[in-house]
């Protein structure tokens, strides 16, 4: 199970952060959680598309009073219930992060799952001054990266805010991706952890496209470079069915 590779085993806060992957990782937390019958909420203090949260028990408050009572009332039917401040197109727009931490105090045995970083769809990126948006109270932040960007050309089209991760990575426009480029991401102060809150889990997505050797050296790389990161999780599937396929304690 998803949750016992991250070693998330208890219901509190996890902030997801990073790119090429953190919706699905989401979704899959949210159907573990719900598999054990324990209360899950989902929320975003970004943007998320409307079809993300298909499925769930929608919760639409400006008020985070309101809002908190709303979810609380939702809960008790059983569903997974996602909590957004209002509508906006085909989006819906997230919450303040101080309202996920007064959420948690309301509902302490609910798993509250935050999608607190926007990568545009891409599969890489770099966090700008103000991001990721992460709760105070966050017990976890998984860091997600994607695997399937290793060996294309940077660009664009599969990197968001692409001067900021040239700049990490010390690369220009063109240059193919390497698994060290991954790392620096990873470990930079500037990286995907910037704000990051908790225990720190680095999780890389698309593992089912890259050689299993890529994900040991990254390990290795993040383990020596002492991030802090304590655990790294590969894993395989998307959507819903996103799964782990290999882990590594730090």
């Amino acid at each position: 199970m998803l949750t016992n590779a991250l070693g998330i085993s208890q219901p509190g806060v996890v902030a997801c952060v990073g790119a090429g992957g953190k919706t699905s990782l989401l979704q899959s937390l949210a159907g573990c959680a719900g598999e054990r019958r324990q209360p899950v909420i989902v929320t975003s203090t970004t943007k998320m598309y409307c079809s993300q949260v298909a499925g769930y028990t929608l919760v639409l408050s400006d008020s985070d009073a309101a809002g908190a009572m709303g979810v609380v009332q939702a809960l008790a039917t059983g569903k997974t219930v996602a909590w957004f401040s209002r509508q906006d197109g085909d989006k819906v727009v997230g919450v303040p992060p101080v309202w996920v931490d007064k959420l948690a105090g309301s509902a302490p045995h609910a798993w509250i799952l935050v999608e607190a970083d926007g990568a545009r769809g891409r599969l890489l990126k770099a966090p700008a001054p103000h991001e990721p948006v992460v709760p105070a109270g966050t017990h976890f932040t998984v860091g997600v990266l994607n695997l399937a960007v290793i060996g294309r050309p940077l660009s664009p089209a599969n990197t968001h805010r692409l001067a900021l991760v040239a700049k990490i990575i010390n690369k220009q426009a063109g240059e193919l991706v390497e698994w060290r480029d991954l790392a620096c991401l990873a470990v930079h102060e500037q990286g995907i952890f910037q704000y990051a809150r908790g225990t720190k889990i680095l999780l890389l997505a698309g593992g089912g496209e890259v050689p299993k050797g890529v994900a040991r050296r990254l390990a290795g790389y993040a383990n020596l470079a002492g991030a802090g990161i304590a655990r790294l999780v590969v894993t395989a599937g998307y959507g819903r069915l996103m799964r782990p396929v290999e882990v590594y304690e730090l």
